[in-house]
């Protein structure tokens, strides 16, 4: 998981929040609260929150550790779009590093609209939301925002009301997918206001004010490919790939804290909610903290560690189940369909893969069990293979390709027609004749010579009889679930065996199964650079909120597997955190 090449970018959103003090009127966006109008210190508030884009911040490169980026990557439509929220208010005495038992008030926002002309300083665009009415202590306050929290509104349980059960508040669904389309992204504060909000009896032209900037939950993995890249290695002369999809692996489902929290180490020493990632000589010293980092331990590979919804389950239950590598599928089938063509991501010809939590371990822990990445699926094309037709199903043993089952145990058997070699099983008289016939079959990778002589045993009690069931293919068709059709090449997986399963078994896993061509190559998301390829570092295999992963293939040196295993590829990889829509584009 090391010779690899990054860099990373960044910025983040920028939200303003303000409130204007006014008697109690009735909205669609939430009931009015109790007349807190007669009571000492207390004030009936108008709330409306501002959504705008935040100007550009520094840079790293390679990708350094560090919490500031390489460049901004300016968000999708509905990466951008804000359709309700909730405002956490609470003393604004503590910081969101205070008390957990420090009670905080909830205030829901149903809708958005905008956006409005361009704002102060750092917010190109203004979205606001329709004003909305509650009753608070006069005083000051400090701020928690989240932007789509979906709709479970868990915040109006009363034991979730203080700031520890909304710092510690794990969220599972983080955007919405419908058909291939992604909405409702939500997000949540990045820092703490530079300013209290403070309400006075403020009048509706003269309302309390703050400026929060928030942060998406999620993180975006796209990628960019040259047309067709020329395969290096001398096996495969003159070979060519294409990669025609993807698809993101070890993808963390079990949820994200709803704020961002790092630390000294996994455990969670001088642990700060939002704080920010620190670096050293561009290096990262600090964690950013999963509900489960501290637990990803080699150790925890065995049982069920992890505690997920009120209950334990092993480390596969914190993944997509589809494509979590320890367990995946051995159907290339299977992987086919998993990997999808990207969607245009940006003008740069990035292509989209899809969306994933923050996922991350102790730099010890570094490992395929709990590490995210991206699969590749490639078209690849061979030259100078005798009999195979680009596009058709191949095999390869000990590296060498060929057209067909047939055609490699008769090469490996040096008969140059492997299906009129076995028909001398017609002609023979008795079953240790068959067993003297199998023993000629020297290199057999398919297991059809065990296959005839365990038959011969299994039988060997009955009269001799020289049934279909001993013709090569009846083996292909029934034991390997292989039809070798003329015309289109061979169709795996038939009269339900999995033939890819079967055939890497009885090899002793040297032979493998091209579905259709496609091969794939696994890379693993880097999200800082130790400069040291002899061992991992702290947050160098990680995913990490509000960042965009980029990865630009460079090259592909050699055939990929025919399902994800070890194969990777050279490429380089730039992370950048998102920023706001300009308001010409942004969708309304």
């Amino acid at each position: 998981m090391k010779e690899i090449r990054y860099r990373w970018r960044g910025a983040a959103f920028c939200l303003a929040l303000s409130l204007m003090a006014a008697g109690c009127s009735m909205t669609d966006d939430v009931e009015c609260p109790p007349d807190g109008g007669d009571t000492p210190g207390m004030s009936d508030a108008f709330i409306q929150l501002s959504f705008g884009m935040a100007d550009a911040q520094g840079t790293r490169a390679n990708p350094d550790g560090g919490e500031t980026g390489d460049d901004l990557e300016t968000g999708q439509d509905a990466e951008n779009k804000v359709s309700n929220a909730v405002a956490f208010l609470f003393d604004g005495n503590v910081t969101v590093n205070g008390e957990a038992i420090t009670p905080v008030t909830p205030v829901y926002f149903k809708s958005v609209t905008g956006p409005t002309e361009a704002g102060g300083t750092g917010i190109d665009a203004v979205w606001e939301t329709a004003p909305v009415q509650t009753t608070v202590e006069n005083g000051d306050y400090n701020v928690i925002v989240v932007a789509n929290p979906g709709d479970n509104r868990w915040w109006e349980q009363a034991e979730n009301q203080t700031l520890g059960a909304v710092r510690d508040h794990i969220q599972q669904e983080a955007w919405t997918k419908t058909n291939g389309d992604y909405t409702n992204f939500l997000m949540s504060s990045a820092d703490e206001p530079t300013e209290k909000l403070t309400i006075n009896n403020n009048s509706e032209n003269e309302p309390a004010k703050v400026t929060v900037n928030v942060e998406r939950m999620a993180a975006r993995v796209d990628y960019f490919a040259d047309n067709e890249y020329t395969c290096e290695d001398p096996r495969y002369n003159d070979a060519t790939v294409k990669i025609t999809g993807a698809t993101i692996v070890n993808r963390l489902t079990a949820g994200s804290y709803l704020l961002k929290r790092v630390a000294d180490d996994v455990n969670g020493t001088n642990l700060e909610y939002l704080g920010d990632e620190t670096a050293t000589n561009t290096v990262a010293p600090n964690y950013v903290l999963d509900p489960w980092t501290e637990l990803k331990t080699q150790q925890n590979l065995t049982g069920t560690p992890f505690p997920v919804n009120e209950q334990n389950v092993a480390a596969a239950g914190l993944y997509d189940a589809e494509t979590y590598i320890p367990t995946r599928s051995d159907n290339p089938e299977d992987w086919a369909g998993y990997c999808k063509a990207g969607v245009d991501a940006t003008e740069d010809n990035y292509l989209r893969v899809g969306y994933a939590l923050e996922n991350t371990t102790g730099k010890l822990e570094t490992s395929l069990n709990y590490n995210t990445g991206i699969v590749f699926k490639a078209q690849f094309h061979p030259v100078g293979v005798n009999g195979y037709t680009d596009g058709q199903t191949f095999f390869t043993y000990n590296g060498v390709i060929y057209p067909t089952l047939t055609d490699m145990m008769g090469q490996l058997n040096g008969q140059e027609n492997f299906s009129t070699y076995v028909e001398a099983i017609a002609a023979l008289t008795s079953w240790d004749e068959l067993k003297k016939f199998a023993a000629s079959i020297t290199n057999d990778p398919t297991g059809y010579r065990t296959y005839l002589e365990d038959y011969a045993d299994t039988h060997s009690a009955e009269a001799f009889n020289t049934t279909d069931e001993l013709k090569w293919e009846y083996y292909l068709s029934y034991e390997l679930g292989v039809f070798e059709n003329s015309q289109d090449g061979p169709e795996i997986n038939q009269n339900g065996v999995e033939t890819r399963a079967v055939l890497y078994k009885s090899s002793g896993e040297k032979l493998r199964t091209y579905y259709n061509g496609q091969c794939y190559y696994v890379w693993w998301l880097r999200h800082s650079n130790d400069g040291d390829d002899e061992k991992n570092g702290v947050m160098e295999y990680a995913v990490v909120r509000n960042n965009i992963y980029k990865v630009n293939v460079k090259s592909i040196y050699s055939l990929g597997g025919d399902i994800p295993d070890n194969q990777q590829l050279d490429a380089q990889v730039y992370v950048n955190k998102w920023s706001m829509l300009d308001r010409e584009t942004l969708p309304m």
